[in-house]
């Protein structure tokens, strides 16, 4: 069960980079997540949206590392979340 609910304004950032929302579970939200690292990625610099796009990866990072811990085998979860994120390309 997820603590504590984030700021409005982060599930918007990650409804916008992400494609999804926070209350999203397994997969769809890890792809959401990798979606706007990658976005943020893609914008290195002093770029607003980057950050935006940074800060929704990180919000969607920490739910599905929360619901890792959750699963019935949290270590082969994590190590998928992991493989997922080493797949994105970087400029």
């Amino acid at each position: 069960m997820r603590r504590a609910a984030p700021p409005p304004v982060v599930e918007e950032w990650a409804r916008r980079f992400g494609g999804a929302s926070l209350d999203a579970r397994g997969e769809p939200l890890v792809e959401a997540a990798a979606a706007a690292l990658g976005h943020a990625l893609a914008h290195p610099g002093r770029s607003r949206e980057a950050a935006y796009a940074l800060l929704a990866a990180d919000a969607l990072l920490t739910c599905a590392c929360e619901d890792a811990a959750e699963a019935a085998d949290p270590e082969a979860e994590l190590r998928k979340l992991l493989a997922r994120l080493r797949e994105i390309d970087t400029p």
